[in-house]
């Protein structure tokens, strides 16, 4: 069965497509491969887009207050993949 794309402009031009059911990853496999600055900057892609400063101060902020910090992380970062369907 296919669904129609719309992209808001002519209804009359929408393009179909055929129902894909694509399994996601999980955390792991997503970010096997990932170093951990492309986690950190994907997770906090919002904030860091206008930044100018180093977040590796930040980061190391962070990482004195907060032994811990990397546990933290990881568990956020999952937990915002999840809510952006990137992992299941």
């Amino acid at each position: 069965m296919k669904q129609p794309i719309y992209d808001g402009t002519n209804e009359d031009e929408c393009e179909y497509y055929d129902n894909v059911i694509v399994e996601l990853p999980t955390y792991e496999g997503f970010t096997k491969d990932m170093p951990l600055v492309d986690q950190i900057k994907m997770h906090y892609d919002v904030e860091l887009h206008n930044f100018t400063g180093d977040p590796w101060q930040i980061v190391g902020e962070i990482a004195e207050d907060c032994p811990n910090w990397l546990n933290e992380f990881h568990k956020e970062f999952e937990e915002n993949l999840r809510e952006r369907e990137y992992i299941q």
